[in-house]
């Protein structure tokens, strides 16, 4: 029988053991270490080299911790100390979990995006002062050595890239690792509680040329935050979890793999690409089967994708969990996952990089509530911002912007400036726009920057989406403002359409208008697209789809004014700039086209 909340006491005992595992492990080593030193030679990692491997790597529990040990003594021998960096550009495998907490135990890891392009990982690595660069060998799918190649010219800092196998062995730049047993006398047994203030791993969270955001984390908020989930998803030893986030996403490296680790709880890594990989979501419920998953978190994207597959003959019995976080779960997902599944419940978390994972949690053994991301974290402090007021409770609460403290929250970014700017007054300011129930359940109604402003008119996107993804065939929902010279901007939407449907733009847009009883927001655009653009970690990439409806609303203006043919526009999102419209025109029409673009609520760059 299901909890309808925590009591007082459930949450001052969650609190209490909070604070005994922070004062027992003041780096994310000795948490991790907790799980093997119980169970050494249970499977720590069963690494699939792809999603139907037919002979799977497996490494136990003492084996990893070894390798992360031999890697902390590696990376020593390279002159790594506790304020140098070491970049990892390397996919989701047994060697870049060992790497990230073997530079974690000596120095600083910084796990990069795997998408970055050649000039956003120079960005980032001069950001950090990188000394060293992890990559995989030449000729890997994805091209990643061939992306950083030479790129030392580019980098003052670095003194090396390192290569390291993807099979499944242990070596770095051809040193063979061999698991070091002295970690059994070194993790988990630290007393120096000045660890827990250093920062031990950088993860990039924004902007990627210009002025790269990084999030610097402390010991003491990775640990935080890898036992909030525990916690709440009751990760426990003798149990399978599937890692399918990458380990440069604070859901892939703390929410599960420390997770996992800390727990006793047996990695699945189903192939280097996660759930990027077509062939992990088509087989996905056989995997679960065979591997007899009991836990597996997916983003709201890849939960939607597999709602699509057939179960057919598999016994899935064995998953209790399936947790997601990243961005909302919209009901409509929910629903046809859950219809698939056949679980009972989808766990959700709220959280972001700069709090190593998540803040709220939908806990084990109390019922969801629906379109809530969960109440707050052991030692977990929240406030709502509203009009220049600071709420504390008591709940319920009004709307407004949700502020955070605690120990999950991180020690800044590189760049001191963004830092100044993302506090108020010693709360972390989330940029997230929520309220809070009288039972301290919380839900997050949208991003502040993705409010579409219609005539001074406020207007939630969601509402939008989740009207779009009732109707028959709709995969993926995304609203976003277009320009508009009158309103300032309107709602557009955008949607995919699920395999093998046919979606007539018409009948969508109609249905929609019938489904918003807002006026307001009902949306002036309806664009059926073949692919929704996603982020690395799979959320819904709304700048992409603002830069494509600032693009459109621009042509057409000027083809009103005969302009077309004359004047070439492109819209273009720049991490310090935000987004622009690039616009060329011949002398003779440059200054009309830029009387007309003028009117919309973006700036223009003119060149003739």
């Amino acid at each position: 029988m299901l909890k309808d909340r925590l009591s007082p006491a459930d949450e001052a005992a969650r609190d209490k053991e909070m604070q005994a595992t922070l004062a027992a492990c003041p780096r994310i080593l000795d948490l991790i270490a907790r799980g093997p030193q119980g169970a050494p030679e249970a499977e720590a990692a069963i690494y699939l080299r792809s999603p139907l491997d037919p002979s799977p790597v497996v490494i136990s529990n003492d084996q990893l911790m070894g390798y992360v040990k031999a890697a902390e003594n590696y990376f020593r021998s390279q002159g790594i100390g506790k304020d140098d960096a070491v970049a990892i550009l390397v996919p989701a495998c047994p060697a870049s979990i060992v790497a990230i907490f073997g530079a974690a135990a000596c120095g600083v890891a910084e796990p990069l995006n795997l998408l970055f392009t050649r000039e956003a990982i120079v960005a980032q690595l001069n950001a950090i002062k990188a000394k060293l660069l992890l990559a995989p060998p030449p000729g890997m799918p994805g091209g990643l050595y061939e992306r950083i190649e030479g790129l030392q010219r580019e980098v003052p800092s670095l003194k090396r890239i390192v290569i390291v196998p993807l099979d499944g062995t242990m070596s770095f730049d051809g040193e063979v690792l061999r698991p070091d047993p002295a970690w059994r006398d070194d993790y988990g047994k630290s007393t120096d509680m000045s660890e827990a203030d250093r920062v031990a791993v950088m993860l990039p969270t924004g902007g990627t040329t210009g002025h790269p955001k990084v999030a610097r984390l402390t010991n003491r908020a990775m640990v935080a935050s890898t036992v909030s989930s525990r916690m709440a998803l009751d990760f426990h030893r003798g149990e399978r979890a599937m890692i399918t986030m990458p380990l440069f996403h604070v859901g892939g490296l703390f929410c599960t793999s420390a997770n996992c680790l800390s727990a006793g709880t047996t990695m699945v890594i189903p192939g280097p690409a996660g759930a990027r990989d077509p062939a992990l979501v088509r087989n996905f419920w056989q995997i679960i089967e065979q591997y007899r998953i009991n836990i597996a978190g997916n983003v709201p994207t890849i939960l939607g994708a597999l709602a699509d597959i057939p179960v057919g003959d598999s016994d899935i019995s064995t998953l209790r969990v399936t947790a997601t976080g990243a961005s909302i779960c919209p009901p409509e997902i929910e629903r046809r996952y859950l219809a698939t599944w056949g679980g009972p419940c989808i766990q959700q978390l709220y959280g972001m990089t700069e709090l190593a994972g998540a803040i709220t949690h939908d806990v084990h053994g109390v019922k969801p509530r629906a379109e809530s991301v969960g109440t707050r974290n052991p030692l977990v402090e929240l406030a709502i911002l509203d009009g220049g007021r600071l709420h504390t409770g008591p709940w319920p609460s009004p709307v407004g912007e949700l502020l955070t403290r605690g120990p999950q929250v991180f020690a800044g970014y590189v760049d001191k400036k963004q830092t100044e700017e993302a506090f108020r007054d010693g709360w972390l300011r989330t940029g997230d726009i929520c309220r809070i129930d009288a039972d301290g359940f919380v839900y997050i109604m949208g991003r502040a920057k993705d409010v579409i402003i219609r005539g001074g008119h406020n207007i939630d996107p969601r509402a939008i989406e989740d009207a779009a993804l009732a109707f028959p065939g709709v995969a993926l929902a995304a609203a976003v403002g277009r320009p508009d010279s009158y309103a300032g901007e309107v709602p557009m939407l955008f949607v995919s359409a699920q395999p093998g449907a046919h979606i007539d733009p018409q009948a969508l847009a109609a249905f929609v208008q019938d489904n918003i009883l807002e006026p307001p927001a009902r949306p002036r655009v309806v664009s059926v697209i073949a692919e929704m653009p996603v982020t690395p970690v799979g959320k819904i990439f709304k700048p992409k789809l603002r830069e494509i409806a600032a693009g459109e609303a621009a042509r057409e203006l000027l083809a009103l004014e005969g302009l077309s043919g004359d004047v070439s526009v492109d819209a273009i999102t720049d991490p310090s700039r935000g987004l622009y419209l690039s616009v060329s025109a011949p002398p003779d029409k440059a200054e009309t086209a830029e009387r007309l673009l003028k009117k919309f609520p973006v700036k223009v760059e003119l060149r003739t």
